[in-house]
């Protein structure tokens, strides 16, 4: 039911808001709807039938129960919660056209000009510089134009200034749009065409508006996701971000730190190992800040990510520590058992592998990529303790699970290579030098492998052996 949704989602606080809204004849004039908001508090759990019968009972008595009646009532109830929401969640901002514009209908042109130069002085004084900061000028610059053409009959007023209001404010749109639905199609393969966004990049180089802090910050961004070869766009997007994070929007700050995260793990899956560390710092910097953490949730998929980058740059320390801190954050049916994963990871790192094997052994997951991660796991501690035949085993149960299982696309092969140069290590053709140095030649031409690092190690040390 709708209204137990809305109720559901306020705090004991707003709750109490909303009732002095409701008590309030200038909000609502109708005195059952504070009864029935009180009845309604109280009986959130229960079902819609038994809510409205209850709530029927205690406004009307022994009254017959009509169920139109209710739920107009209840209807009358919802829209004045939304007007409440509306009030209560309104930008808290003292940026406000009304007063101009009553004192401009009026003629109190001095009482105009006073609030005019305040409206000014607030807009120079935000630290933003996004598209809500170009919107308000353009406001209130139209609100000065239809003030001064009314004052005298010529000259080109603030044109200029309304003109690059609107544009910079719709770029900026624009390119945040176009950098949105880029990295949507960069993992459904969709098409979307985006009208007049060759003009918009050529205006906005024309008047080297790439400059600015925020509309700067999409047009790199924009230009780093159509030209990924080319790293300075991104080098430039990123420091953009670095100077300029103050002049974006809380929410808007959030996706823009997600794009460049983004961007950098496609360069680390791409194989450009630098991007270690910057991810590592990215990932402290999210934590910090809260941008990971949706809705009181911690993806389970990010804990792991961020597990992992620790793990590859040795910072296991750094990694139990977010382990216990932020596994209370996963969601409860795969808190543990990812945790048990990343856990095992880190002791496999360590060479504690009769430790990480025993965390490992009883673990299966429904999701068939953290399950295989699983079991690669699995194979490498095999290998690494010798366990030969294990080893083998389960190289070739994992290659079954790959036959069976048909949705997980282009990460197959990349797995079913993996096995491949594992093959070749338990049970190998030849034993000399040579062999083992072409292995480790065609490894860095395949394109699509996962666990590369620990191949080329493997393949590395069976070279020095038999030199």
């Amino acid at each position: 039911m709708k209204i137990n949704s809305i109720l559901g989602i306020l705090d004991k606080k707003t709750q109490s808001k909303l009732r002095r809204y409701l008590n309030s004849e200038y909000f609502c004039t109708d005195p059952q709807l504070p009864r029935l908001y009180d009845i309604l508090l109280k009986d959130l759990k229960q079902d819609e039938e038994t809510i409205k019968r209850n709530a029927w009972n205690e406004l009307f008595g022994k009254q017959a129960y009509a169920d139109v009646k209710m739920r107009l009532l209840m209807s009358r109830l919802v829209t004045q919660i939304e007007n409440f929401i509306g009030i209560e969640y309104k930008e808290d901002t003292p940026f406000n056209l009304s007063h101009l514009r009553l004192y401009r209908h009026k003629s109190e042109d001095k009482l105009f000009l006073q609030i005019l130069e305040e409206q000014k002085k607030f807009q120079e004084k935000s630290p933003l510089r996004n598209e809500t900061y170009y919107e308000r000028s353009y406001s209130l610059g139209l609100e000065e134009y239809d003030f001064l053409v009314n004052k005298k009959r010529q000259g080109d007023f603030n044109l200029r200034q309304i003109s690059d209001s609107i544009e910079i404010s719709y770029a900026i749109k624009k390119l945040r749009h176009c950098c949105r639905v880029l990295q949507i199609h960069s993992i459904y393969k969709l098409e979307t065409l985006f009208p007049y966004i060759e003009e918009t990049l050529r205006y906005i180089e024309t008047n080297e508006w790439f400059n600015l802090p925020v509309l700067g910050f999409y047009y790199y961004n924009y230009q780093s996701i159509i030209n990924p070869l080319d790293v300075h766009y991104f080098n430039r997007c990123f420091e953009l971000y670095e100077l300029s994070e103050e002049k974006f929007e809380e929410e808007e700050r959030r996706y823009a730190f997600i794009d460049i995260l983004n961007y950098c793990i496609r360069k680390l899956n791409e194989g450009s190992d630098k991007y270690y560390d910057i991810i590592f710092n990215l990932y402290n910097r999210g934590l910090n800040q809260g941008f990971l953490i949706d809705q009181g949730k911690l993806s389970r998929f990010t804990f792991r990510n961020i597990a992992e980058i620790g793990i590859q740059i040795k910072e296991y320390q750094w990694v139990l520590d977010f382990l216990d801190k932020y596994k209370i954050f996963v969601e409860k049916k795969y808190r543990d058992s990812f945790y048990q994963l990343e856990k095992a990871r880190v002791l496999s790192d360590q060479r504690n592998y009769d430790k990480a094997n025993s965390l490992l052994a009883n673990l299966s997951f429904s999701d068939p990529m953290i399950e295989l991660s699983t079991r690669l796991e699995r194979i490498r501690i095999f290998y690494e303790t010798d366990e030969i035949d294990l080893c083998h085993y389960h190289v070739e149960s994992m290659d079954l699970f790959l036959r069976r299982k048909k949705n997980i696309g282009y990460h197959t092969a990349y797995y079913k290579n993996f096995l491949s140069y594992v093959r070749k290590l338990v049970r190998p053709e030849l034993s000399e030098y040579k062999y083992w140095k072409t292995l480790r030649q065609q490894l860095d031409n395949e394109d699509k492998i996962t666990s590369r690092k620990w191949l080329i190690e493997k393949l590395e040390n069976k070279m020095s052996n038999k030199r």
